[in-house]
């Protein structure tokens, strides 16, 4: 059962962040593993529940596939530090590619924390859906984004794509997007390092429930639409 993160978690980040390498890391593993870790499996157990009922009983809330590991793959990285002074969760479909699905995160790190829903890679033909869905009934997009107040909107859109003058001006952005996500960023350390944490999440969560379920009503198309950068 979760009980909180402690100062030690935080003591934890800004320490590996001054000293990243494998000696330091090698060396205090076991501060690591009950500062860190160990409150971040515990974490995603307690949420598994309301993840499947809320958003999807696909999602994967296997503990050990939702929390991140805190080495870095350098291969595909230009900072070539070994390790992360920060961990996240994340809750979705296991047999789809993360960048091209809707997920559901939560991220740990020394300024506080954060949490909330989005899909961080360029998927065209689902976004290509959205727009035309969006064209026929932009009322129901807006309505999902009603419960969504106290959260943060990040959208990652075309610059040049013209938008039909059917779609409402506080939707423009939307239309245009490549990619989003809606996030709370959370530095209430009270709560942080208590058990209070997980029933603080699930309230902000549920705001994003309609906007998830909205996304999966959509039909993929193939890219038709001339999106210009």
């Amino acid at each position: 059962m979760f009980k909180g993160f402690t100062d030690e978690t935080f003591e934890f980040f800004m320490a590996i962040r001054f000293n990243n390498n494998r000696d330091f890391f090698h060396a205090n593993h076991d501060w690591y593993v009950r500062a860190v870790r160990q409150p971040c499996l515990e974490l995603a157990e307690d949420l598994g529940g309301f993840i499947h009922e809320y958003f999807s009983p696909e999602m994967d809330t296997r503990p050990n596939r939702v929390v991140s590991h805190i080495n870095r793959d350098l291969r595909f990285s230009n900072d070539k530090s070994p390790y992360r002074d920060y961990m996240w969760l994340t809750f979705r479909k296991p047999s789809v590619i993360r960048s091209l699905e809707l997920e559901v995160y939560f991220a740990i790190e020394t300024d506080g924390a954060s949490w909330g829903m989005g899909i961080y890679g360029e998927n065209k033909s689902l976004m290509n859906g959205f727009r035309r869905k969006l064209r026929k009934e932009p009322s129901s997009f807006l309505r999902c984004l009603d419960n969504t107040d106290g959260l943060s909107q990040w959208i990652n859109a075309y610059k040049r794509m013209q938008v039909p003058e059917e779609i409402p001006a506080e939707l423009e952005n939307w239309y245009k997007a490549r990619s989003f996500y809606l996030d709370t960023r959370f530095t209430d350390f009270q709560v942080i390092k208590s058990a209070a944490l997980t029933g603080e999440m699930e309230a902000s969560l549920q705001k994003l429930t309609p906007l998830y379920r909205y996304f999966q009503t959509i039909i993929p198309e193939d890219d038709t639409i001339n999106a210009k950068e």
